[in-house]
């Protein structure tokens, strides 16, 4: 997802019949709004004096926000470009059963270096709803429903990139990895899960129920 690509772009193109952008870059999308939005929750509560015992706290959200969305960004190019990978492999020459073995090679170590990107955006995803946590926790409450958004979207996020691992790992003749992967993914995603759950419960907590 390049820098200077607005979202009306991005979104035509998501939206075209071309088969990138697609799941990996939108869930890396939506973990960046995320990410972006825990931000703003501190950026509304540093320089306050209300709020001047979370104000370094906050100030380091701040910068954690930012690393994750500049990171989610990239592992969405990064996604694009192991799917092209993919793509790559699969359109090698099966004439021989010698050109047979290298294609299925190809082939695999694609399928491995393809699951890495939506993996890491998992993990990432999780440390953004760590920071929804903590916004909507000790944050300006006047804006604690932001934190919920981010936490929602987080999770969506995560979800997101849990199917663009599996899409991968299905395909794997590699049973070790395959398993791996599944359980990485099983464990971000309960993660996620148990985050959004907290962040929820805080953010009705300060909005009155």
């Amino acid at each position: 997802m390049a820098g200077e690509q607005t979202i009306g772009d991005f979104l035509e193109a998501l939206g075209s019949s071309a088969p990138a952008p697609g799941g990996g870059a939108a869930s890396a999308l939506a973990g960046a709004l995320a990410a972006a939005l825990a931000e703003m929750v501190a950026q509304l509560t540093v320089g306050r004096p209300r709020f001047a015992a979370v104000e370094e706290p906050m100030r380091t959200l701040i910068a954690e926000a930012r690393a994750a969305r500049a990171d989610l960004l990239v592992l969405a190019d990064d996604d694009a470009r192991a799917y092209a990978a993919v793509s790559a492999a699969y359109k090698l020459p099966k004439a021989t059963d010698e050109e047979k073995g290298r294609r299925d090679d190809a082939i695999q170590t694609a399928l491995r270096d393809a699951m890495q990107p939506p993996l890491r955006m998992m993990a990432i995803d999780c440390r953004v709803l760590a920071l929804a946590e903590e916004a909507a926790a000790s944050g300006n409450p006047t804006v604690a429903s932001d934190a919920g958004c981010a936490a929602l979207l987080g999770e969506a996020a995560v979800r997101a990139a849990g199917l663009n691992v599996l899409a991968n790992v299905v395909l794997l003749h590699d049973e070790a990895a395959a398993t791996e992967a599944r359980a990485a993914k099983e464990r971000h995603e309960e993660q996620a899960a148990a985050l959004r759950e907290r962040t929820m419960a805080a953010v009705h907590a300060r909005m009155g129920g």
